[in-house]
């Protein structure tokens, strides 16, 4: 199964485990470069990231859809290959992106712990 659809598909299971259903989100596979650019440009940090979340701005108007707009995961698809470790990899960025993107953060220890938790959480059903 292609990396994309497989991302799509955890997404999916996420969003439902969370009871956060009527959301949307976009998810990019990007290069190193294209990673290094983002990081640099909205985090002021010169090297690349194997993951980027950009929340949506408040009322931002999306006519196409009825669905709550989460916002944007950038993955940088050089830390992806075919093996097992690289689908957990996959499970484990998508969750922190997600959670990200539904205000968890990780700047305190106490918050660091509440969101690798919800991620052990997460990642912890078999998907």
């Amino acid at each position: 199964m292609k990396i994309e659809k497989r991302a799509q598909i955890i997404t999916k299971k996420f969003l439902r485990r969370l009871k956060k259903e009527n959301c949307y989100l976009e998810i990019y596979f990007v290069s190193g470069k294209k990673m290094k650019f983002l990081n640099k440009k909205f985090r002021g940090k010169n090297k690349s990231a194997n993951i980027l979340s950009f929340g949506e701005p408040e009322n931002f108007p999306h006519p196409e859809t009825s669905k709550k707009i989460l916002g944007e995961i950038y993955l940088n698809s050089s830390a992806f290959a075919k093996s097992s470790a690289d689908k957990q990899l996959l499970n484990t960025l998508l969750a922190h992106g997600l959670l990200h993107l539904l205000g968890f953060q990780h700047q305190r220890k106490s918050d660091r712990i509440k969101m690798e938790q919800k991620e052990r959480w997460l990642t912890s059903s078999r998907l």
